[in-house]
């Protein structure tokens, strides 16, 4: 998946896709940021700081959505016994979907029972991480994960190229009346398509989102930082446990930004 996809499903969702699907990422787990928007998983707050990551703040949820890309993006429904007007050859048992991506990067998603969880008091890490990366157990682009999202169900296709074709089978059930979001994460599997797509579909929960944090590169070449008996002192005056969060933190994403 690409930085620009990534990218779009963020803007329009607020949701940070974890990359590579499947990774189960937890509250307080310490990770790298590929240069292609995947993580790799580089320990936890508990292996690398000797900080426990305390207890959760009580879990958000749960949310259903359904969200698509804005541009040149067509998601049909199709009842059961209905022919495909993308593929008219496909078996017409089953309910399913017609969806057309005519721009690159063009994407679907649908899940429900998002339930989102996130760790408290932050900035007990501020220390640790400054006094790990001294002990060279810390690189300065790693993030600690600050939140995870896990959903019930989960469809998510995007195109790779332009004026691209799929056709769903649904073989869940659901209402008639059921709003997008229920249809397209019933049992949905792709029966037709004209190009390769990403695609990733589960009726099983999973941790599919995240959001993580990494110190400001300011921070790593203050002139305190080399004594690990006294708080780091940036050239602004301002103190670690004193400079407010947008001064000390930044989102995973925004290295270099």
């Amino acid at each position: 998946m690409s930085w620009d996809l990534i990218k779009a499903i963020q803007k329009d969702t607020d949701l940070r896709l974890i990359q590579p699907f499947g990774l189960n990422l937890r509250l307080g787990d310490v990770i790298s940021v590929g240069k292609n928007g995947g993580f790799t998983l580089e320990g936890n707050c508990a292996s690398l700081l000797g900080v426990n990551r305390g207890t959760p703040r009580p879990p958000i949820g749960a949310v259903d959505l359904m969200r698509q890309s804005a541009k040149n993006t067509t998601c049909t429904f199709r009842a059961a016994g209905t022919a495909s007007t993308l593929f008219p050859n496909v078996p017409t048992a089953n309910a399913g979907f017609d969806i057309s991506f005519g721009s690159q990067n063009g994407w679907v998603l649908a899940f429900t029972g998002r339930s989102l969880s996130s760790l408290d008091e932050i900035n007990r890490f501020r220390q640790p991480i400054l006094n790990a990366y001294q002990w060279k157990v810390w690189k300065p682009d790693w993030a600690l994960v600050t939140s995870v999202a896990t959903v019930n169900q989960m469809t998510l296709l995007a195109s790779s190229t332009r004026n691209t074709n799929v056709a769903l089978s649904l073989s869940g059930k659901f209402q008639p009346n059921a709003p997008a979001e229920v249809k397209l994460t019933a049992g949905a599997s792709i029966v037709a398509q004209s190009n390769q797509i990403i695609q990733c579909v589960t009726t099983e929960p999973m941790t599919a989102f995240c959001s993580a944090i990494r110190v400001r590169d300011h921070w790593w070449s203050s002139p305190g930082i080399g004594s690990l008996k006294k708080r780091v002192v940036p050239k602004n005056g301002t103190s670690v446990a004193t400079a407010p969060d947008k001064e000390f933190w930044e989102n995973a994403d925004d290295i270099g930004t």
